[in-house]
């Protein structure tokens, strides 16, 4: 009688709560292969339009700019058919001039139908002195600072690499300027 209650017993312990999963331990190549695969996720491969590749890591709180360590970065997302953004084409101009061994623009293309060659038109029309980006990544940046909704979009790093301020629409370059100048002073 006893032999039967614990068999029943055990029958509907095993019907009702299964047998659970055996936890897996992952090889160590495994979880080493993940997590390169995680940290690739978050690198970005900007590409001017001559060609040069702007490379990125989004942390936490900001951005590794790898080939502008110690400069403040001010990432303008534009579209060549914003009057806005062609508004503040030479503010950037003076700026980037002006704050050259201390700031660097990255301008990021939002438009998937240009090709470089038609940047580059726009670009010497405009007499631009810093890079555009013109690549499907400009897009993935978007993504991972949260999406850009509104053009002109201006997001600033300090030396450091971390957020230190945006600007959605048109800025008079004084207002920059004063950002830049509380960026250098942290």
């Amino acid at each position: 009688m006893i032999a039967k209650i614990t068999t029943l017993i055990l029958l509907t312990f095993f019907t009702f709560n299964g047998c659970g999963k055996k936890e897996e331990s992952k090889p160590k190549e495994s979880v080493e292969t993940t997590q390169k695969v995680e940290k690739q996720k978050n690198i970005i491969n900007l590409e001017t339009t001559d060609g040069e590749i702007i490379k990125l890591t989004a942390l936490e709180n900001g951005i590794n700019f790898e080939k502008y360590k110690g400069k403040i970065v001010l990432l303008v997302f534009f579209a060549t058919w914003c009057p806005p953004c062609i508004s503040e084409i030479p503010h950037l101009n003076d700026i980037q001039t002006s704050y050259s061994d201390k700031v660097q623009i990255i301008s990021i293309l939002m438009e998937e139908s240009k090709t470089n060659a038609q940047i580059e038109n726009f670009i010497q029309n405009h007499k631009i002195v810093y890079p555009i980006t013109n690549s499907k990544e400009n897009f993935r940046l978007s993504d991972v600072l949260g999406g850009i909704r509104s053009l002109p979009t201006m997001v600033i790093y300090d030396k450091n690499g971390d957020y230190f301020y945006h600007f959605t629409g048109a800025v008079p370059q004084e207002m920059i300027e004063d950002v830049i100048q509380k960026a250098l002073e942290k």
